[in-house]
């Protein structure tokens, strides 16, 4: 299947049937959606090398990075020496662990759902509508969805007279924590970030990944002032938390442009353009700040 943003979704050969149903879905990567059904296999190694199971055409992988190991039903992940590290629903192995189900699987820049169900197709199936609408790493939604999101609030907003605000932020000197610590330091300060915000979200608001480091929340029937209120509420609870990556410690925060929706507007680019206008001016008010 395909859609206008998404690659190509494919499926390794069917092996023969099997009480294990166990497989990986690839949520992030080049390959997105590829499926790897693990019934009947022993044991699987990831990696760079074309030799492996899983050969990884990706940042950061080793040339044998990783090996899943089945003993009777249960599948286990241990890492190979690899330079990197292989990270298990965000951490990092230091011995081999069980996988259980719906555990995500990092290796260097690629990810992998692990799922054991009863009904793999349709457990696949439901995957590929994840990955067309929630980011791999942080598994909150994404652009596409939020674009699709913001397009029917504003239209409900203006269509009801009713407020509508947006939030746009990135996380501050993120180049450096990238060029210091690697990618995979990067990723981590995402992952957080994500965890934090996440956490302050209502069911009626959406927050989404927008771009690179940058983030956005969709606030409807918020006014500006509330907006702003939102807006430095996350500023706090970013910089309260507290990132560790491979024994550093890494402060994280976060700048904000806030933009509400006027009666001029008649498009969400509009709403999106104030909002990165304001978190321009954050980002020269200092950082760790809100604008509007």
């Amino acid at each position: 299947m395909r859609d206008a943003k998404t690659q190509i979704f494919e499926t390794e050969p069917a092996g023969p049937t099997h009480t294990d149903n166990a497989m990986l879905v690839l949520i992030r990567g080049p390959r997105l959606g590829l499926k790897i059904d693990l019934a009947d296999r022993g044991q699987v190694v990831l990696g760079r090398d074309k030799s492996c199971d899983v050969p990884l055409d990706v940042e950061s992988a080793s040339r044998r990075h990783c090996r899943l190991r089945r003993v009777l039903d249960q599948w286990y992940v241990e890492d190979l020496g690899s330079t990197n590290g292989t990270y298990v629903s965000g951490r990092r192995l230091q011995q081999t662990v069980a996988l259980e189900n719906n555990s995500l699987l990092q290796v260097g820049a690629a990810i992998f759902k692990f799922m054991n169900v009863t009904d793999v197709e349709a457990a696949w199936y439901e995957e590929l509508h994840r990955v067309a609408i929630y980011d791999g790493l942080t598994q909150i939604h994404n652009r596409r969805y939020f674009e699709e999101f913001l397009e029917r609030e504003v239209a409900r907003a203006q269509r009801h007279q009713r407020p509508l605000s947006l939030l746009l932020f990135d996380i501050d000197h993120f180049k450096h924590i990238n060029d210091s610590l690697g990618h995979l330091a990067g990723d981590a300060a995402l992952r957080l970030m994500a965890e934090v915000v996440q956490a302050r979200i209502r069911r009626e608001e959406l927050f989404a990944r927008y771009a690179g480091d940058e983030f956005v929340v969709v606030l409807p029937e918020a006014e500006l002032s509330q907006a702003e209120l939102f807006g430095q509420q996350l500023c706090e609870r970013v910089s309260g938390s507290e990132l560790l990556f491979q024994g550093h410690r890494l402060p994280v925060t976060v700048s904000v442009g806030v933009g509400s929706l006027e009666a001029q507007m008649i498009k969400p680019s509009q709403l999106i353009q104030r909002a990165d206008e304001a978190l321009y001016r954050a980002k020269h008010a200092g950082r760790n700040t809100v604008s509007r």
